[in-house]
């Protein structure tokens, strides 16, 4: 699957220009093909706080709210304690690129059928 980071600043700027809709969790591009992404919270690493080195190798990667907490990470604002290092983030929401089954063809969806039930 595609994954994307979309920042708050990022979608409210999008929602003003009327380039995407939202509907709950699925966030849908207006563009000629309009493809969907399903939105969870989630966070990128931009660097640590004190500018040093990266010893999780965490910068640069987005990750799932929930991945976070189960590393037993603190969130706080715009910051982020794994073990002994604090990170600065940035907050959002990672996007899955979801293949609507309503825009499959019913030769795509009997090839997708036969695929997950033979292998």
């Amino acid at each position: 699957m595609h994954k994307i980071f979309f920042s708050q600043r990022i979608l409210d700027s999008l929602i003003e220009e009327g380039k995407i809709k939202l509907d709950r969790n699925i966030l849908t591009l207006l563009l000629s093909d309009n493809p969907s992404f399903e939105l969870e919270p989630g966070y990128r690493f931009v660097k640590t706080s004190d500018g040093g080195p990266d010893p999780h190798g965490l910068v640069g990667q987005i990750k799932y709210e929930k991945d976070i907490k189960a590393l037993s990470a603190e969130i706080y604002m715009d910051s982020i304690i794994y073990r002994d290092i604090a990170y600065e983030v940035e907050s959002g929401f990672i996007g899955e690129k979801k293949e609507l089954i309503d825009r499959l063809s019913d030769t795509e969806l009997l090839a997708r059928f036969l695929l997950d039930t033979l292998l």
